[in-house]
């Protein structure tokens, strides 16, 4: 549980503004148009002493919207789609950071997640989302249940 509370503190720190730099959350919470993410790292916080795992995860954001497939912890192929928001952004220039989150659906889970995923192909999905970039890269820490994952990312266009 303290690991939990950690990783939702460092988000909203990574988007905390600091003075005169805060944004309006608008249309631009959307996101800044195209991102793509290729790579993904995991880890379960209920098993965190079996590290750090890679998902291979190759996957869009654009204006508002995201998809991706990856490898989950089972080793089977996942989907992921749905919409996401960032609910504060802040910075100027060349480094900004944000706090949001995906709201979806996901696919490639059956009952060894949980019961519910023995009964139906499709999941709902929620996560915590918060990311700091330099330029056009940057990397993304998210938060869902008992995973915690790291993603880079590159603004592909605006």
């Amino acid at each position: 549980m303290t690991l939990k509370l950690a990783i939702l503190l460092v988000l909203l720190a990574l988007a905390s503004p600091s003075p005169g730099e805060a944004q309006a959350v608008d249309e631009r919470s959307r996101g800044h148009g195209l991102r793509l993410h290729v790579g993904m790292w995991t880890s379960h916080l209920t098993r965190v002493r079996h590290g750090v795992e890679a998902n291979w995860l190759v996957a869009l954001g654009w204006r508002g919207l995201y998809g991706g497939t990856f490898v989950n912890s089972f080793g089977d192929r996942a989907f992921a789609a749905g919409i996401e928001r960032f609910v504060t952004r802040a910075g100027g220039g060349t480094v900004t950071r944000g706090v949001g989150y995906r709201l979806g659906l996901v696919t490639g889970y059956d009952e060894r997640l949980m019961g519910l995923a023995g009964k139906t192909p499709v999941l709902p999905a929620l996560q915590v989302i918060g990311d700091v970039a330099v330029g056009r890269t940057g990397l993304e820490l998210a938060w869902t249940g008992k995973v915690a994952t790291m993603s880079p990312f590159m603004r592909v266009a605006r």
